[in-house]
């Protein structure tokens, strides 16, 4: 449709006459329009952040955990790993204690986890070397006291994960141990315990030397493939049930979680939430726009002799229409305009602060489309109104 520039000035001078206003007429669509791209990006930073949370682990990854019940101590343990591996709907299964301890090296001290597990760990994970190499079964079976660095831990002892330090010492805790490894850099985490901010040891050593009882255990299990999770996950219950001594009707020892269920849960959690706050801008589009139409309403009033006028000299219903509806839209972009740069602004000062939170660029264009077709939405009647108003009726109004 050909929108005549004159009519474009004349909704644009109509505005600008009554700036303040105009601004306020606009305050719920510029808080609607940073609402729904914000929403959005933060929907985005938390899907993402669950993402790299479990990036180490596979659909088919089961957790078991060693929760005390009735005040008793679990009887998971290492010793399990070997009677679940005999499953034929699990293909590995690996133990691993974690916790938190004060290393040195290279003249630093940090805070480090510490992962002990089976060699098996380094393929269930797709772990790659940096430097030097994992442990071995070797080296497990005999307790040897070896360790691979995680990325983290290597910067923050050393400077760099390039350090060549295989072959050094480190103390963990009060034990010295020889680094045979840097690991990558990997991201993401086994659960709660980040691979990259921690050491890892032979499940033994970490438990003799390091650990002890004061570690956290689970043990990592594989089932062979998607379609036999829940087979895998049942008859890992049965095997743990057999090996505790548990009677028919007592309560399980442990724990089994399916993290491929866990991660989606957690993304299905994120986009529900995104969906809610989604529609809380909305809504504050919505009644932005009802007040767009609310003070067009007004604005028809004050200028009814105008449109009168207007008409007595020749002026066309649809031109009449179109520079009230211009007013409306003109209305719903600088609203809109503010609000995408209010919502730049926010990002930015939320990421400074380290919110997890992804630039979405669609999110621009949607917010723009939905305010646009707001003002168009809610400007329409008001503009049909002034159109209809016959010149004698309005020459009169008072």
């Amino acid at each position: 449709m050909y929108i005549p520039l004159g009519t474009l000035k004349l909704a644009w001078r109509s505005l600008t006459k009554n700036k303040a206003r105009s601004l306020l007429t606009s305050l719920g669509v510029i808080i609607g329009a940073a609402t729904i791209v914000l929403v959005i990006e933060m929907g985005s930073g938390a899907s993402a952040k669950i993402e790299e949370q479990y990036s180490n682990m596979s659909v088919t990854t089961i957790l078991v955990n060693a929760p005390s019940v009735d005040g008793k101590k679990s009887k998971l343990d290492a010793d399990d790993v070997g009677e679940l591996k005999k499953s034929e709907y699990i293909s590995q299964a690996v133990p691993q204690l974690t916790g938190k301890i004060q290393v040195s090296g290279g003249g630093n001290s940090y805070q480090a986890g510490i992962l002990g597990s089976f060699p098996e760990l380094v393929e269930i994970v797709s772990l790659e070397m940096n430097k030097g190499r994992f442990f071995n079964q070797e080296e497990e079976d005999d307790h040897l006291k070896v360790a691979v660095l995680g990325a983290t831990v290597a910067e923050e002892l050393y400077g760099t994960k390039e350090a060549d330090v295989v072959g050094d010492t480190i103390m963990i805790g009060k034990k010295q141990f020889e680094i045979v490894g840097i690991a990558e850099y990997k991201g993401g985490s086994i659960g709660p315990t980040s691979v990259d901010d921690s050491i890892l040891l032979p499940y033994s050593s970490s438990y003799r030397y390091v650990l002890g009882k004061s570690g956290k255990f689970n043990i990592n299990i594989q089932a062979a493939n998607v379609e036999v999770i829940g087979l895998a996950m049942e008859e890992a219950g049965n095997i743990l049930r057999e090996a505790h001594g548990l009677r028919a009707g007592s309560v399980d020892d442990f724990r089994l979680r399916d993290m491929g269920a866990n991660v989606q849960a957690a993304k299905d959690s994120a986009r529900t939430m995104s969906l809610l706050l989604g529609s809380v801008g909305f809504i504050v589009l919505l009644v932005g726009g009802i007040g767009i139409m609310n003070v067009m309403h007004i604005i028809v009033k004050e200028r009814t002799k105008e449109i009168g006028i207007r008409k007595a000299i020749g002026a066309k219903k649809v031109y009449i229409m179109l520079q009230f509806l211009l007013e409306s839209i003109i209305l719903s972009v600088f609203g809109a305009a503010i609000g995408l740069v209010m919502a730049t602004v926010i990002f930015y000062i939320l990421k400074s602060y380290g919110l997890d939170i992804v630039f979405v660029w669609w999110s621009y264009g949607l917010s723009i489309l939905f305010t646009v077709s707001i003002g168009v939405f809610f400007g329409y009647y008001p503009a049909a109104q002034a159109s209809r108003l016959k010149p004698v009726d309005t020459l009169r109004y008072e």
